[in-house]
């Protein structure tokens, strides 16, 4: 049988800890870099695009932002949304089929994936309820154009959007 000496024992400690380390580094790296997302021109054929003001308040207990928004639908059911306090960008959140992705710059923190916009982000469904009226799961909508309300009484989330259309 083989015997190892006391200096191949630590070599192989070394190595095997550096493999480790290295391949969770591999890991790691991989979830940040998200998904690559095409570029939009909102001009092309097919999209609807609605541009007006937001206030936003993320939870019951946080204060409310306000903002410009701009809001876009692809006939495809792609999404581009795009809310910001001037000069300051909040977050931009896309859609391209599959495949999504939210940047939120003022906490410099992004979600992606790609098996679709998750629910959590009521903002990707937003677009299709402009155009559709089909309420979120979980929320509660009023209308009365161009203000649309929109509250998860459970998470205390509100959206007001006051639209040009």
């Amino acid at each position: 049988m083989f015997a190892m000496t006391d200096d191949i024992k630590i070599h192989f400690l070394l190595y095997r800890r550096l493999l480790v380390c290295l391949l969770w580094g591999m890991v790691l790296s991989s979830c940040s870099t998200g998904v690559s997302l095409p570029e939009v021109d909102l001009s092309a054929p097919g999209w609807t695009v609605w541009n007006g003001q937001a206030l936003w308040k993320a939870e019951a207990e946080r204060p409310a932002i306000a903002g410009e928004i701009v809001l876009a639908r692809h006939d495809n059911g792609d999404v581009l949304i795009n809310f910001a306090k001037p000069p300051v960008p909040i977050f931009t959140a896309q859609l391209s089929g599959v495949n999504w992705k939210i940047d939120f710059i003022y906490s410099q923190n992004t979600h992606s994936g790609t098996d679709g916009a998750p629910s959590r982000f009521v903002w990707f469904q937003i677009p299709s309820l402009l155009q559709s009226a089909v309420v979120p799961e979980g929320w509660q909508v009023q209308v009365a154009k161009p203000v649309w309300e929109l509250l998860d009484p459970n998470s205390g989330e509100h959206i007001r959007l006051v639209l040009d259309r």
